[in-house]
């Protein structure tokens, strides 16, 4: 394994039990992350997206094949394990966002963060809220936002706490194109300043276009691929 990958999987694949049939839902899928790389995840939905991302990012166990997360065996961790290995190196930005409905805007920002035992001050939630257009929300309660704006408060939970890799499930599916692509920027100037690898899952050709490479999903295998550097 090269010094600068970070994360590979060999023959990953994942399998549900559907009352007595066996879905398989990714199908040995071989894959390599680079450090500092924006890759996306360009499928139609029920492809594999989220579920490559989930595992990946430890939510969910491999039914068979290995994920290496800096050369280290990320699948084969207790849950305990797991759990605190992602919590100091994976962000993750769900699609239902995960916003704690009884914490403020200011505080669901601050909350891996300081699961990781980050020292956050204000000014950096402050300058992450502007960059992504919230900064007058930090007082508000999740319910309170719009859909667009909860996302971007989970975005910027998930990069305040700086992971080496952000796996982000449809993060502009709430976003307008503007704003879209703004948050594509945002993403690309955090590869760029803080060394950090980023898996996005789109359905959106163009916001795919704007990353280092294009990872096709079908039917859960990686059936193509294009780079963009």
């Amino acid at each position: 394994m090269g010094n600068n990958i970070l994360v590979e999987t060999r023959s990953l694949t994942v399998d549900f039990l559907c009352g007595t049939t066996c879905l398989r839902a990714l199908n040995h899928i071989d894959l390599t992350i680079q450090r500092g790389e924006f890759v996306s995840l360009a499928g139609v939905s029920g492809s594999g997206k989220t579920t490559l991302l989930n595992a990946i990012g430890g939510l969910i166990t491999p039914t068979s094949g290995s994920i290496l997360f800096n050369n280290i065996r990320f699948d084969s961790m207790s849950d305990e394990e797991r759990t605190i290995f992602r919590r100091e190196n994976i962000g993750l930005i769900f699609q239902n966002f995960n916003l704690i409905p009884s914490l403020n805007v200011f505080q669901n920002i601050c909350f891996s963060a300081q699961l990781s035992k980050e020292n956050i001050t204000a000014a950096e939630v402050q300058k992450i809220a502007k960059q992504l257009g919230i900064e007058d929300k930090l007082t508000e309660m999740p319910a309170e936002l719009s859909g667009g704006q909860q996302q971007r408060v989970a975005i910027a939970r998930a990069m305040l706490a700086k992971p080496v890799l952000l796996l982000a499930d449809e993060p502009t599916g709430s976003l307008d194109s503007i704003n879209g692509r703004s948050l594509i920027q945002l993403l690309r100037n955090a590869v760029v300043r803080n060394k950090m690898s980023v898996l996005m899952a789109t359905h959106n050709e163009e916001f795919a276009s704007l990353t280092d490479r294009i990872l096709h999903i079908e039917d859960g295998k990686i059936i193509a691929e294009e780079s963009k550097r």
